[in-house]
């Protein structure tokens, strides 16, 4: 049985994905697996092809999030829908189906259906946390005063600020009009062989909005959350004075990856969520969500094997 856990872990942290082309093929087997498991096999094939359909469910989740598409707004929008549709899918079909009694099905049939049921449903209620306390925390969110302001990047699109990254820069102006002696700090270097860098698209858009030229500081070599923390630490070193605070602002749904980066930096920053425009939400939250799990790979491995063995020794 714990043998079985792993592989179907294996499979789901590193299967290869097929290209694009060939999703529409793995959807049409799962579709022809159900109905014909039904005709033909209905305990062994069906109890696989629940679990194979929710596995591929989470797999074309983590396609849509490593593809990052950012050449049209409309597709990422649809991206969006996509992603969110497949979470309803999870919702209303697999996980309901998963949590039906499994008696009728046979051993093997019985170890597939358990070990879906605990991957699955712990993968999606702590997603359904995650995406919970992001909408408390976008809701709760207000201006914030202090010293220096930190703006995360969050991609740029045809070199222009994006609507969520847009979004963090004005809840930095917000913040920035309770305290205008104040600095912003704006991150991001080159990105996809930009000629323009994130953080001057951001400082350019901040200035658009009222800035001054002169409260704007620029951290233009970072490529990451990680690297901008960093390379502001390093910026802040010579600048700060004793009891100067400092915010960290960013996306709701950034708020815990980036707290967690702050912790291992050991910097005691605050952190200020900005709201993200709705029909961005389902993407963007999934991403971070599955971010989170990569970072932390280890203790959700070892969660699912605690659920796995408990769950054995509570049926037998």
């Amino acid at each position: 049985m714990i043998i079985f856990a792993f592989a179907l872990l294996i499979i789901l942290l590193w299967w290869p994905l097929p290209k694009k082309n060939e999703w529409a093929l793995c959807w049409t087997g799962i579709l022809l697996i159900l109905i014909g498991g039904q005709i033909c096999y209905p305990e062994k094939i069906t109890a696989i092809s629940l679990g194979t359909a929710s596995l591929l469910t989470w797999l074309e989740l983590i396609s849509i999030v490593l593809i990052r598409r950012f050449s049209k707004e409309s597709r990422l929008v649809r991206d969006n829908y996509k992603a969110f549709a497949l979470i309803l899918l999870n919702l209303v079909f697999w996980l309901p189906l998963l949590f039906k009694p499994a008696e009728q099905f046979s051993w093997f049939g019985q170890q597939v259906i358990f070990c879906a049921r605990v991957v699955n449903g712990i993968t999606t209620l702590g997603l359904l946390i995650f995406w919970g306390s992001t909408i408390i925390l976008q809701v709760f969110s207000k201006p914030v005063n202090a010293d220096y302001f930190i703006v995360l990047g969050a991609g740029l699109r045809h070199e222009k600020v994006p609507p969520v990254l847009a979004a963090r820069l004005q809840q930095a102006i917000s913040c920035w009009q309770l305290n205008d002696k104040s600095t912003i700090i704006v991150t991001g270097g080159l990105l996809h062989g930009a000629q323009l860098s994130e953080a001057q698209a951001m400082a350019d858009y901040l200035i658009s909005h009222g800035i001054p030229k002169n409260k704007i500081l620029l951290e233009e070599q970072a490529k990451n959350t990680w690297a901008n923390l960093q390379n502001c630490q390093k910026l802040l070193q010579s600048r700060i004075k004793p009891k100067q605070k400092v915010v960290v602002v960013t996306s709701s749904f950034h708020v815990l990856r980036t707290k967690s980066y702050l912790r291992r930096l050991g910097l005691k920053w605050s952190l200020s969520p900005s709201r993200t425009p709705w029909k961005f939400q389902s993407l963007t939250v999934i991403r971070d969500y599955l971010g989170i799990l990569r970072d932390h790979y280890r203790s959700w491995l070892g969660l699912l094997i605690i659920v796995i063995i408990i769950g054995e020794l509570w049926r037998y």
